[in-house]
C-alpha cells in the first residue's frame, strides 16, 4: 500500500524531481549490481590463480617424470599457457575501476570500459581459455597412449572428458556474457544516458 501511494506521489511530482527520483533509483540499483560483481570476479580470480598456482608445478614435474616426449612437450605447454593466464588475471584485476574517487560519469565511463573489456575475453574465451589447455591435455594423454602406458579406451575416455569440459566451458562463458555482462551494461548505459540529460 506503501508502495503505491509512493508511486502516486512520484507521478504526480513535477518532471524534474521525477527524473532526479528516477536518476537516484538507477544509481542505487547499479552500485549494488556492481558491488556484486565486483565480489564475484575477486573470488573468481582468486580461485583461478590458486588453480594455476596448483597446475604449474604439477606439470614442471611432469616434464621431468613423464617417459614420453609428446606428453612432455604437451606439459611445457601447459606451463606456459598457466604462466601467461596468470599474467592475463593479474591484469584483469588492475584494470578494475577503483571507487570514485574521481566525478560519477566518468566512474560510470571506467566501468563500462571495463565490463565491455571483459565481454569480449570473455566472448574470445575459446581460443585462449579453452582451446590451449585442452589442446595440451589431449598431447599429454596422446603421449602415454602412443607410448603405450594407456589403452586406447583409457585415452578415448579422456579425450571425452576434455572435450565434454571444452564443449560445457564454452556455453558456460556464453551464459555469463548473456546473464552478467549483458544486464549491466544496459544499466550502466541507461544511467549515463539519464546522466548525461
Amino acid at each position: 500500500m506503501m508502495e503505491d501511494e509512493l508511486i502516486k506521489i512520484w507521478q504526480s511530482s513535477p518532471k524534474v524531481e521525477q527524473v532526479k527520483f528516477e536518476k537516484s533509483r538507477l544509481m542505487l540499483d547499479l552500485q549494488s549490481s556492481l558491488r556484486g560483481l565486483s565480489r564475484l570476479a575477486k573470488y573468481g580470480i582468486l580461485i583461478e590463480q590458486l588453480a594455476v598456482v596448483t597446475i604449474v608445478p604439477v606439470f614442471l614435474y611432469y616434464i621431468h617424470w613423464v617417459p614420453h616426449l609428446l606428453s612432455k612437450i604437451a606439459s611445457l605447454w601447459i606451463v606456459a599457457w598457466s604462466i601467461w593466464y596468470m599474467f592475463l588475471l593479474r591484469r584483469i584485476k588492475r584494470d578494475k575501476p577503483k571507487e570514485q574517487d574521481q566525478n560519477y560519469l566518468d566512474y560510470l565511463n571506467q566501468w563500462k570500459t571495463y565490463l565491455e573489456q571483459n565481454k569480449k575475453l570473455t566472448g574470445s574465451a575459446f581460443y585462449w581459455y579453452i582451446l590451449p589447455p585442452i589442446t595440451g591435455c589431449i598431447l599429454f594423454a596422446l603421449g602415454f597412449y602412443l607410448g603405450d602406458a594407456i589403452g586406447f579406451r583409457r585415452f578415448a575416455v579422456n579425450i571425452g572428458i576434455f572435450l565434454i569440459t571444452g564443449i560445457f566451458t564454452h556455453f558456460y562463458f556464453k551464459w555469463i556474457i548473456r546473464t552478467i555482462y549483458n544486464p549491466r551494461l544496459k544499466k550502466i548505459n541507461k544511467l549515463i544516458k539519464v546522466m548525461k540529460e
